[in-house]
This record gives C-alpha cells, sequence and structure tokens, in this order.
C-alpha cells in the first residue's frame, strides 16, 4: 500500500498566567478573558488514516509553544486533540481541495447566520 495525503485537524488551546500589566476600563468586559482555541489543518503523507492521526497527533504535540506577550503573561499554545482526518482525493496542485466540511443547520438559516455562527472573525 502506497503512501496518501491526509489532512488531519487539529484543535490547540491558548492558556495564559500571570497578572497583565494593563487595566481594563470598569464598564468593559476584558476581551482577553474569553477563552481562545486554534484549528490548525495540517497536510501529512501516510499509508492509512490510523497512521495519519498518529502523526497528526505528534506533530499536534510538537508544535505547542509558549511565550510572554506584551502584557506580561505567560501564553501557553497546548495541544488539545485531534478532531479528524481526511483523505486529500485531488492531485496536488493548484487549486486543489485539501479540506471541506459540511454544516447542517435548520431550515431557512441564511447566509449571514451561519458566517456568523461559524466565522464570527470575518
Amino acid at each position: 500500500m502506497g503512501r496518501k495525503w491526509f489532512v488531519v485537524n487539529l484543535l490547540y488551546k491558548s492558556i495564559k498566567t500571570g497578572s497583565p500589566y494593563r487595566t481594563i476600563e470598569a464598564n468593559k468586559k476584558d476581551p482577553m478573558e474569553n477563552e481562545v482555541f486554534e484549528e490548525r489543518h495540517v497536510l501529512v503523507k501516510a499509508e492509512s488514516r490510523e497512521q495519519a492521526h498518529r502523526i497528526g497527533k505528534q506533530l499536534g504535540r510538537k508544535a505547542e509553544q509558549q511565550y510572554q506577550n506584551p502584557y506580561g503573561e505567560q501564553v501557553r499554545w497546548t495541544f488539545v486533540a485531534l478532531l479528524d482526518s481526511y483523505e486529500v482525493l485531488d492531485d496536488l496542485e493548484h487549486g486543489a481541495e485539501i479540506y471541506s466540511r459540511y454544516i447542517v443547520s435548520s431550515k431557512g438559516t441564511t447566509t449571514e447566520e451561519v458566517k456568523e455562527r461559524y466565522f464570527p472573525e470575518e
């Protein structure tokens, strides 16, 4: 069996420690108090989906990092889960599809509602 390309979907969580050197106005919610996760899609070459998962988990742990942010807090990005993997069926070339998902929602859901719920940063 030959090796194939897979996209592995990794999830990271940001964990902050320490006291920030900043003040927040009394009436404003501190945006830094939100939980922050990163979804990352990584391309790996493997003989099977199971092997792609093992490689993905190794890459996920290897990419963990820690640094001090501009507010003096220690920030640690921790690998928390391998969410899924997908075999790349197209040849790897310009325009090749490497990731897709279906978003199932209630009848009558508008495009704007989908964008707001699943892509709030846009």
